[in-house]
């Protein structure tokens, strides 16, 4: 009688752990394809705004269609910012869902970003945003990193018209080896400001001090 009391209670436990595990994996696996999607869009919307420009180089009418590239892009540069809060909220907190190769897909398409915003500054003649490039190592317990991550996130919240694009120096993606390699940052953390490497943590003074606020 007792030996089958101990076997009921540890069916009901084994029942309530396989219960658990699942509700868990549904939302870590909600939880990705949100991220996903969300990704995709940018993605999409991204594509457009290539689109339009390479329209307004071959028309030479770059001038009137400026106002427009402006407007799409201010919006992706947001989303593609809040989606970093969340991955990185999502990375910290799954259980069982692998966030790598959406991270790949982010840093790619963060990547693209910069560089599309570089393309538009030199057809349109002005910058959207200051942009802020913070290095950091992927995979590793860095301290100085997550301190200097804290601090940069206040500095965007402080100054609007900030953006930082994170990127591992460690990435095996080319073309992120070749901005770091651009940089030659050899230091973790490091950012840039207006092309110039400040190597190891900067502080929230130091940075109000060298962009626009």
């Amino acid at each position: 009688m007792v030996k089958s009391v101990y076997v009921k209670a540890l069916a009901i436990t084994l029942l309530l752990f396989a219960g658990n595990f699942m509700v868990i994996k549904y939302l870590d696996d909600s939880r990705g394809n949100e991220l996903r999607a969300q990704l995709y869009s940018i993605q999409e919307d991204m594509q457009s705004s290539r689109v339009l420009l390479l329209y307004s180089q071959s028309r030479n009418d770059s001038a009137s269609l400026c106002p427009l590239l402006a407007n799409q892009t201010n919006q992706q540069v947001a989303e593609l910012y809040e989606l970093y809060g969340e991955l990185t909220v999502a990375e910290e907190a799954h259980v069982f869902a692998d966030t790598g190769p959406i991270k790949r897909v982010f840093i790619l398409t963060n990547a693209e970003l910069l560089l599309y915003l570089r393309q538009m500054e030199s057809v349109c003649g002005y910058s959207l945003v200051e942009p802020v490039l913070y290095f950091y190592p992927d995979g590793a317990d860095c301290l100085e990193c997550r301190a200097q991550a804290k601090i940069l996130n206040s500095l965007t919240q402080e100054c609007p018209g900030v953006r930082v694009f994170a990127f591992p120096s460690n990435s095996d993606l080319p073309v992120i080896q070749a901005i770091t390699e651009e940089y030659g940052i050899t230091v973790n953390p490091s950012v840039v400001i207006n092309e110039k490497v400040y190597p190891g943590v900067s502080t929230r003074e130091e940075l109000l001090g060298l962009v626009s606020c």
